[in-house]
């Protein structure tokens, strides 16, 4: 019976399962060893499977462009003709172009606090006639000002909570960006550390979106806020799967911690 029970098993689990597949190729290997040797000072274009890209970090393009485009980690479904995503964290502009290259018609508004990815984004829509969109130039926030931001022009970008940075820039309540929308069909939030306060503060708005992705950057020592993070999600109805964004610690039980501003980066799918 117990050899039964596994084959029906078996049987069920592969009925159940959806067989991902890429709709895009990746960068041929030729390709991505030349990237992998440009300056990342000066802006470049490379024409990539369907959008052209503008960028300076050969090592971030390769990165994103492969998670997002040939991983396709934000491949979601809907029967809406015209989606709204909300992209925080949108850097030069990777993530917005697959949205809108997968749904055209998308309502798209995206937010990017840091001036340089953000001329960079505005350049990579017009590069690829897109047009139809809404980028905030500021960070997504628990209210609306200003907050001090470490300015890196690069991914790694982020609020300064500590506020020792003496540059400024604007911030947006997203809770009251979602409180004028009806539905999210999707909802990005890769804001480098600044997702803790900012889920806490949108959680009465979570019940209209249908898929939301959250980069989570931690400490090993704040637990509680990873744990206050899935509780949220959890309440709100979402099931939930979660992937190591970044595998920094080899050996947890000896290391401990990594000594750098982050110690845990995942990454949270949360569904319904």
């Amino acid at each position: 019976m117990g050899l039964i029970t596994n084959i029906l098993n078996g049987i069920r689990k592969n009925l159940n399962w959806q067989e991902a597949q890429s709709r895009f190729a990746p960068i041929p290997w030729f390709t991505g060893k030349i990237i992998k040797h440009e300056d990342d000072t000066n802006l470049k274009l490379r024409n990539l499977g369907p959008v052209s890209v503008l960028y300076k970090r050969p090592y971030e393009l390769l990165k994103t462009y492969n998670e997002i485009f040939v991983c396709e980690i934000y491949r979601f479904e809907t029967n809406e003709s015209n989606p709204v995503i909300i992209d925080c964290g949108a850097n030069i502009g990777i993530s917005s172009l697959y949205f809108k290259t997968i749904y055209p018609n998308a309502t798209l508004i995206a937010f990017e606090p840091d001036e340089s990815l953000a001329g960079i984004f505005e350049k990579n829509m017009a590069q690829n006639s897109i047009r139809n969109y809404t980028l905030h130039r500021a960070a997504v926030w628990t209210e609306n000002g200003t907050i001090s931001f470490d300015n890196k022009g690069s991914e790694a970008s982020s609020i300064d909570v500590s506020g020792n940075s003496s540059f400024q820039v604007p911030t947006v309540q997203l809770a009251a960006i979602l409180a004028g929308q009806t539905q999210i069909d999707l909802l990005k939030i890769d804001i480098e550390g600044a997702e803790y306060p900012v889920v806490q503060d949108i959680e009465n708005e979570l019940h209209k979106v249908e898929h939301l992705f959250i980069e989570y950057h931690g400490l090993t020592t704040e637990t509680f806020k990873l744990e206050t993070i899935l509780s949220i999600v959890s309440n709100a109805g979402f099931k939930t799967y979660i992937k190591m964004a970044a595998d920094n610690l080899d050996m947890p039980f000896y290391q401990k911690q990594t000594g750098t501003i982050y110690d845990v980066q995942l990454n949270i799918f949360c569904y319904r």
